[in-house]
């Protein structure tokens, strides 16, 4: 194994323990929203933002749990994991916008291609409040 691979080993785990269970949380979360916006019609916005509080509840215990091993939750680190991911959700609906209106990809797909850009940040701010 590289020297580099060495050094980074844990980290490179976590990261790829965080994406897992941010893979499943939103496979589950596309379903909430699909299932809000086609069966309930509620708006696409209000849809995705029900969604997210769902979601970032399960992302804290999870990521807290598995990725980043915490024996204890914290309602000071939740209260920061809230913030994170209300940065998040500002940048994802920021993109959604761009590609619902600007790109016209649809209120659909939108929502599931516009994490990719939100993942490395918001997994380097999580860990740094959850390993505090």
């Amino acid at each position: 194994m590289s020297t580099i691979l060495k050094k980074y080993r844990h980290k490179i785990i976590e990261y790829i323990k965080f994406n897992i269970i941010g893979i499943s949380n939103f496979v589950i979360s596309q379903g909430i929203y699909l299932t809000l916006f086609i069966y309930f019609k509620l708006h696409y916005l209000l849809a995705y933002t029900i969604t997210s509080v769902i979601s970032i509840t399960a992302s804290y215990i999870l990521n807290s749990k598995y990725t980043f091993k915490e024996k204890k939750y914290s309602y000071k680190k939740f209260f920061y994991s809230i913030l994170i991911y209300i940065f998040e959700y500002i940048l994802n609906m920021g993109v959604i916008v761009i590609l619902v209106n600007v790109f016209k990809l649809g209120e659909i797909l939108s929502p599931i291609i516009a994490p990719a850009f939100t993942t490395p940040p918001i997994f380097l701010l999580m860990r740094k409040v959850i390993k505090k």
